[in-house]
């Protein structure tokens, strides 16, 4: 602390000779200027102002890292803004896009409702109601029992699946007699796991004609009905079917 006292003196003696010096070039007296500091000066004088002119810097530099930051925290403001700005606009977007897709998705409704009354037109054109629900009774052209699925999905059905004797009963009365039906059972996932092609779970009703299913030469895959008996039957075979309507 005494020595920066000593130093801070002698410093201010030395502003206070270069100002009488200089206040004497203004009334003709001679004036000394110090053209050459470590020789007129002295290196005691310098070494006395150091502390003060290595202060005067740091602080120098303080000042100018100061600046720097106020130059970066007025571009962050103006990021900042930016991105508000930003965001504000895309919630707007995202508002009128929002608005588009709920009227198209009311449009797209209002075109399914038309189709879906014609296709209940035409399943009802097509399917008669048995019992509690719509099958199709197909009597005028063969398939395997692949391509007859394929004509009942076309259809908006599947094969059909009898769920009881009372059902069982009513559709046989509509079939030709002596004439084999395609259903819409197999096992050909697993022999012996007879399964509905409409749910793809096992089947729970069946009425099999005395020695069925036999699986005949390992073939027999695909369920058929016969004069009102069920039968394990080739897949591959062509028969007339059965389809039920979807729901």
């Amino acid at each position: 602390m005494l020595k920066f006292a000593t130093y801070f003196s002698f410093a201010f003696l030395s502003l206070g000779l270069y100002g009488s010096v200089a206040e004497g070039q203004g009334e003709g007296r001679s004036v000394c200027l110090l053209h050459d500091p470590p020789n007129q000066c002295g290196e005691f004088c310098l070494e006395a102002l150091k502390p003060m002119l290595d202060h005067i810097a740091f602080h120098q530099k303080e000042w100018i890292a100061c600046g720097t930051q106020n130059e970066t925290q007025t571009k962050l403001d103006k990021i900042e803004d930016y991105l508000l700005k930003l965001q504000e606009s895309l919630e707007k977007k995202e508002a009128t896009w929002k608005n588009i897709i709920d009227r198209l998705e009311k449009q797209l409704t209002d075109l399914q409702e038309p189709q879906s009354k014609a296709k209940n037109s035409v399943l009802s054109f097509l399917f008669q109601r048995i019992g509690g629900r719509l099958f199709y009774i197909e009597n005028a052209i063969r398939r395997t029992w692949n391509e007859s699925e394929e004509s009942c999905r076309t259809m908006g059905g599947h094969l059909a699946t009898i769920q009881n004797n009372v059902e069982l009963t009513a559709i046989v009365e509509k079939l030709e007699r002596s004439t084999s039906y395609w259903l819409g059972v197999t096992d050909v996932v697993k022999e012996g796991e007879f399964v509905s092609v409409a749910s793809g779970k096992p089947t729970s009703f069946f009425k099999w004609r005395s020695g069925q299913p036999n699986n005949l030469h390992g073939n027999d895959h695909c369920v058929d009905i016969y004069n009102g008996d069920m039968y394990d039957s080739e897949c591959k075979e062509p028969e007339f079917y059965i389809c039920e309507a979807l729901g």
